[in-house]
Formats: structure tokens, sequence, C-alpha cells
């Protein structure tokens, strides 16, 4: 199964330390357009959440991406990116977490998956267990911005608590 990532998932799970979920759920790691690895690799990073992200990358197939669509010039040239490869590619799967870029990869029958549902995955799968989970989600959110609206948030915690 062909997975492309974008820059915020490798970010987040990064910071909580939990990129290993990609490989363990996935089988294999992510196809990553080069300048979604810029992006992830951009100062300011921590040293320790910089080893993370290389040691992860480094396991990664890193792609150039030639001549990439521009589907909207709301999204970054990582997006972009992300999603050109995704559709050249027949990925099952872009993690993403921006909005505008995981509706344009389902509009392409691609299925996007985010930070949150890598989480979510990752306990259902018996990789995290539910206070594991809950206690990334809210470190995500207290400690690293990571922006969750409240009614989503309410769910996930209810779905966690559910261990859905």
């Amino acid at each position: 199964m062909t997975i492309v990532a974008d820059s915020s998932p490798l970010i987040f799970l990064g910071k909580i330390r939990q990129l290993p979920l990609i490989p363990a759920l996935f089988g294999e790691s992510p196809l990553i357009p080069a300048s979604v690895r810029d992006e992830v690799m951009a100062p300011p990073i921590a040293p320790a959440e910089s080893r993370a992200l290389r040691a992860f990358l480094a396991k990664c197939r890193i792609v150039n991406v030639a001549r990439p669509v521009c589907f909207s010039t709301a999204m970054s040239r990582a997006d972009n990116d992300a999603l050109t490869l995704a559709i050249r590619r027949r990925a099952a799967r872009l993690l993403a977490d921006d909005r505008l870029l995981r509706d344009m990869a389902a509009v392409e029958r691609i299925r996007p998956m985010g930070t949150v549902g890598i989480l979510l995955l990752a306990m259902r799968n018996r990789l995290l267990t539910a206070e594991e989970t809950r206690l990334h989600l809210d470190a995500l959110v207290s400690d690293h911005r990571f922006r969750i609206g409240i009614a989503l948030y309410k769910a996930v915690l209810a779905g966690i608590a559910e261990g859905r």
C-alpha cells in the first residue's frame, strides 16, 4: 500500500515521539516530497525532535516532484506536492491534517488520515492504550499548538473512552 505524507502529521508525531506508528500501522514508510522534508526540518526545531525526524526520514523515500499541479493557491508548495505525488503514485492514503488538502485528496479518491486518525488507529490496533492516546492528544493540544475544534476534540475523547 503506497502512503504519501504531508508535513503536519510528521511534525506533530515527531513532537510526541510517535513517528514509529506510521510504519507499524501501514507496513512501510511513506513517500515524502522533498518540499515536505524541507518544511518538516525548517527551523526552529528542538534538537531531540530534529534527531527523531532525521532518523525517520532516513527510512523514507524522499521524492522530487517534477511539475507539481497547483490544486489551490491557498495550499502550500508542500501540500500541492504531496497531493500531486499521491495522485501520480495512486496512493492508498495521504497523511495530512490540513482541511483543504484532505478534502481535495478525498475528491481524488485518496483516503486522507490526519494525526488524530493515526493515534486512534494505533489505539484500535493496540499499539497504544486508550490512556496513552488521550495523553498524546492532550499533549498535542496543550504543549504543541495542535489545532482541533472543540466539538471534534470532545468526540475524539468520547471515542477514546469507548475504545473506538
